[in-house]
């Protein structure tokens, strides 16, 4: 049987190492109002306070509290839902981290900013540079500590019969490429792009949101072009305005390629993926279908997609029929 097993090896790492992320956002104010007690106000100003006005420290902790307590619902959930996607749990190791880190430095900034004050404290200058290297450097650690994703399953066995296939020789070796446009990435980075424009004005108070909001959109807008290639290494796309990124998929993740005439896009999230599985499609012309070991699929748009999905077929085929499997 092609796929993953239910749980790779690395998910239970995966798993811990996100849920340890929310608790972060207390604990540095906490660590603060243990150590700095008698030199606090009696309110506190940090975000999630009740305004200029304040509110009572075991208030502002108790509505700090439930945010963390919702994000590791939704983390548990989420590994439980796509125990099969080592990607996605990867990813939000990543952004958990990252953003609890950011919202920890943030705390930590305004309650340091407290000490020996009567009332609400400005933030100094460095506190917005500080929170955002802070948080790359947690995202960073968390890729790193979420450890390799599991290698494909192998995929056996021969094509359907009712898909392209091109036979090769032994020894004969044939090359595929073509570039293609994404509109609707195009678009979304461009609509990313203007929400960052129109709150930019705003910036001092929402500038998490801003800068997210222009990092997105710059990074969908620099993935509106890739080019597909397929050789006797395997299929690999790449994102000529990302610095030639690349990612490919290796015949021995390759169940069989077919073509459709048409489909949606939706669910491929691009180079990272999706609940779907990944790739590019755009426009209403054929496109090249992968069926992957793992159950999901890889997707590009292109104008001759049954050469492609022959080649695809032709490829492991003589590799499998020569070993055996």
């Amino acid at each position: 049987m092609n796929g993953y097993p239910h749980r790779d090896a690395g998910w239970l790492r995966r798993l811990i190492l996100t849920l340890a992320s929310p608790p972060l956002i207390l604990l540095v104010p906490l660590l603060l109002f243990a150590v700095f007690r008698d030199r606090l106000p009696h309110l506190t100003y940090v975000p999630g306070a009740t305004g200029e006005h304040g509110s009572e420290w075991g208030r502002w902790l108790r509505m700090a509290l439930f945010p963390i307590v919702f994000a590791e619902v939704v983390f548990v959930a989420m590994f439980t839902h796509y125990q099969r996607w080592p990607e996605l749990q990867r990813l939000l190791a990543v952004f958990g981290f990252s953003q609890s880190v950011l919202a920890a430095a943030g705390n930590g900034v305004a309650v340091a900013a407290l000490i020996d004050a009567d009332g609400p404290a400005s933030q100094p200058s460095w506190a917005i540079p500080t929170e955002i290297v802070l948080a790359v450097l947690a995202g960073i650690a968390a890729w790193r500590l979420s450890g390799p994703l599991p290698p494909a399953a192998p995929a056996y066995g021969t094509p359907p019969p009712d898909v392209p296939l091109l036979s090769l020789a032994p020894g004969q070796r044939a090359v595929y490429a073509v570039s293609g446009w994404n509109r609707l990435t195009l678009f979304q980075g461009a609509v990313f792009l203007a929400l960052a424009w129109f709150s930019a004005p705003d910036f001092a108070e929402r500038w998490q949101a801003t800068t997210i909001a222009a990092l997105l959109g710059i990074f969908l807008i620099l993935q509106a072009r890739s080019r597909l290639r397929i050789d006797g290494r395997g299929v690999e796309v790449s994102l000529p305005w990302l610095g030639g990124l690349r990612r490919a998929v290796p015949y021995e993740a390759v169940v069989f390629a077919s073509v459709r005439k048409k489909t949606s896009g939706s669910g491929l999230g691009g180079m990272l993926g999706g609940s779907r599985g990944w790739g590019y499609v755009g426009g209403g012309g054929p496109v090249l279908a992968l069926r992957l070991t793992d159950g999901r699929e890889f997707l590009y748009s292109a104008r001759d997609a049954e050469a492609a999905a022959a080649l695809v077929n032709g490829t492991p085929t003589r590799m499998r029929a020569g070993t055996g499997c």
